[in-house]
């Protein structure tokens, strides 16, 4: 017991100097001397110490650490470029082994791997060292030091976190943080379909850069981009941004050699002056030159760059969409596929004089049932990445990845959606980090994953799976899902209701109405109808409302042509739904998730007002909204549904259309109660996007089916 807390305690009526004595008497001197077991962080009495010619990605972490204080302590320390023995200050010096511009003696906790990092206390000379092993480990440990000692979470910018003011900071004198390098090399977010996000960016300089340092914050090391050349050897924008803030840059599936063929006109007309030849297997000369510019563009920018080969078309599409002379059969198609790919490699280890270079293929949609089959052929090689992807609209292990032979000399990846547009989550989060854990896992034990991506959408949605999934690619050994639940709980919402709010976020993901059995073994909820399924649902069913002469279709879900593999666009099996019709089964569906729903939400609110005032904010936009939101749109979709079935009854047409209405409305609000702040036109300013949803035209198309039943009536 420290002699404040004996004294607290013991504090009788009359005089109490005695006991005061006794305690001292009783204590050893070590604890006496309590205030010299700290390292004192006092406000306007800290400076730090980096480089001057440090890289510029350090020196930007630095500039987002000075902010850190300047919320916690309202100061900004100084900046200096050299140690000095002067205990006046207390001093935080920032070292990068790699660059041994700053040098301190070696010992045997000094970082040892790439991305290794330590923060610790040197009591006897009011010292903290944050110490990289190489850049990126530098950054992170600057950004370990915000979190744990200035006590800035990683989302503080997606949270609304409130910073809690203090003038001084006590830091332990035995304050050691060791992190050992990651056991996944490459570690990947991919803002997907942007509707929310890209207008978002554009609104402030601070929009445009706080997602990347909350990458870095979360310690992840890459951005996945679509296409970033230009004309004239130049890269986007974009590229050379991610570039800044020392991430390391790679490209989508769609993007061999980090562009498709969408830019292929743009390179004849612009680069070369010319006219573009037709994309034709046959112009293979043509098709080379373009692979090369595109190459020696990246090589020539000097950004850090993992390299993607791929052969698909101009956006997500197979490349036999595009070409003119393509084969018509898989075999065929799978040895163009092989044959480029390979042309694709050679390319590379010429422009960069490398002959083992980093270099990975996504295994994506046709990619990975040709996979699957064994026509494809893709190069080998102890520096190949292999990038299997979770199976296309759910996320599981597909069958190319359950048939791998963990012989292959190649290196592992994985692609996995927590968003998905057209038909997964979108608007609210869906998977969640048990499911996201089971993938990795699943891969990991296929053979140790060296690269991961994760698309994130628009980001905001899925700030809880990308933070468990960065936790996780980090150390598997010691990541556990409920474990980090409680932790991530705690961080954001206080101790005292860590566990309740934990099992809320659960109970959300169970809600989901799962609209046939799991099939892989040992996985929970591998099929999930998020809200884009019911975007799709409403979709479909719209474009049938009244079209029927005599019968209704009562299997609406079904468009010739819409799905490459039959049923795969809303999984519904009619005998696990009890059901004999697609109508039903959806009605049947919408009956299960909306109790579950209503109940997180009610449970929500009131545990909401339970918390504290400064963490209300965040609780509410990342769970409690969604739960109303998936309550309300299930509530929609049930209604809209039922309003389709009775469509020869009069009333109950027009009272479902109503209700229906009236139910996406409250959808609608209680989504926006997530604009605010930072986010104060997150919905409203959507960018149309029309695989996504759109509430506002949903509402409408409702309301046109009202009026249509009004006037037959």
């Amino acid at each position: 017991m420290s002699v404040l807390k004996f004294i607290s305690v013991n504090k009788f009526t009359g005089n109490y100097l005695p006991f005061i004595l006794f305690a001292l008497l009783a204590l050893p001197w070590d604890t006496l001397a309590v205030d010299k077991t700290f390292i004192h962080l006092k406000k306007n009495n800290v400076k730090i110490v980096l480089a001057d010619n440090e890289a510029a990605p350090i020196k930007m972490a630095l500039e987002a650490l000075l902010k850190d204080f300047q919320k916690v302590m309202d100061t900004t320390p100084m900046v200096v470029n050299a140690i000095d023995n002067n205990l006046t200050f207390t001093q935080i010096i920032v070292i990068n082994r790699s660059s041994e511009l700053l040098k301190i003696p070696v010992n045997s906790k000094n970082p040892d791997g790439f991305e290794s990092h330590r923060v610790y206390a040197d009591l006897s000379a009011n010292k903290i060292y944050l110490e990289g092993f190489d850049l990126r480990g530098t950054i992170f440990a600057i950004y370990t030091f915000s979190e744990k000692i200035l006590g800035v979470p990683p989302l503080h910018a997606w949270s609304s976190w409130i910073p809690v003011k203090k003038e001084q900071i006590l830091v332990p004198s035995d304050l050691d943080l060791y992190f050992h390098s990651p056991q996944v090399r490459f570690r990947a977010l991919l803002p997907g379909d942007q509707d929310f996000f890209n207008p978002w960016r554009k609104y402030s300089k601070e929009n445009e850069n706080i997602w990347l340092e909350t990458a870095l914050r979360l310690k992840l090391n890459t951005v996945e981009t679509y296409s970033t050349i230009l004309p004239n050897y130049k890269l986007t924008d974009y590229a050379y941004l991610i570039n800044r803030y020392g991430l390391v840059i790679t490209s989508h599936h769609t993007s061999g050699l980090n562009t498709s063929f969408g830019t292929w006109d743009d390179y004849w007309q612009k680069v070369r002056k010319r006219e573009a030849p037709k994309l034709l297997l046959t112009n293979e000369s043509a098709i080379k030159e373009f692979f090369r510019y595109n190459a020696e563009t990246v090589k020539r920018s000097g950004i850090e760059n993992l390299w993607t080969i791929a052969f698909r078309g101009k956006v997500d599409q197979p490349f036999w969409s595009v070409f003119e002379d393509a084969p018509n059969n898989d075999k065929e198609r799978a040895e163009v596929i092989n044959k480029m790919l390979q042309i694709q490699l050679d390319i590379i280890k010429e422009v960069t004089g490398n002959a083992s270079p980093y270099a990975r293929i996504t295994f994506y949609d046709e990619i990975a049932s040709l996979m699957a089959v064994g026509h494809l052929k893709p190069p080998e090689g102890e520096n190949m990445i292999w990038t299997y992807v979770a199976a296309r609209r759910d996320p599981y292990p597909f069958d190319d990845l359950v048939n791998f032979n963990p012989k292959k000399p190649v290196k592992m990846g994985y692609y996995m959606n927590f968003g998905f547009a057209s038909t997964g989550a979108h608007v609210a989060p869906a998977e969640g980090p048990w499911k996201m854990e089971f993938n990795y896992r699943y891969i990991n034990n296929k053979s140790p994953l060296y690269f991961s991506v994760v698309n994130v959408g628009n980001i905001r949605e899925f700030v809880l799976e990308l933070s468990a999934n960065a936790k996780m690619l980090w150390d598997y050994d010691t990541y556990d899902t409920d474990k980090f639940m409680l932790d991530y709980c705690t961080q954001y919402y206080g101790a005292k209701y860590a566990k309740q709010v934990a099992q809320l976020y659960k109970d959300f993901y169970n809600a989901y109405w799962q609209p046939t059995a799991t099939e892989f073994e040992g996985m929970e909820r591998q099929f999930t109808f998020q809200d884009l399924r019911y975007a799709r649902a409403f979709d479909h069913i719209y474009d049938l409302f009244y079209s029927a002469k005599e019968e209704i279709n009562m299997n609406p879900l079904h468009k010739i042509g819409y799905e490459s593999v039959p049923g795969r666009t809303f999984r519904i099996d009619l005998a696990y739904n009890k059901s004999n019709n697609q109508v039903d089964a959806l009605l049947y569906g919408m009956n299960l998730a909306i109790p579950k729903f209503e109940s997180v939400a009610a449970r929500s609110t009131e545990l909401m007002f339970q918390l504290d005032a400064d963490k209300q904010t965040f609780f509410n936009d990342n769970l409690r909204i969604y739960s109303y939101y998936m309550t309300y749109l299930s509530k929609t979709l049930y209604h809209f549904v039922d309003a389709y079935k009775n469509q020869a009854k009069p009333d109950a047409l027009i009272k479902n259309l109503e209700l229906a209405q009236t139910n996406a409305i409250q959808a609608k609000k209680y989504l926006y109660e997530g604009q605010h702040g930072i986010f104060s036109t997150w919905y409203s300013n959507a960018e149309p996007l029309t695989r996504t949803f759109q509430l506002d035209s949903l509402i409408e198309k409702i309301n046109v089916l009202k009026q249509h039943a009004s006037k037959a009536r």
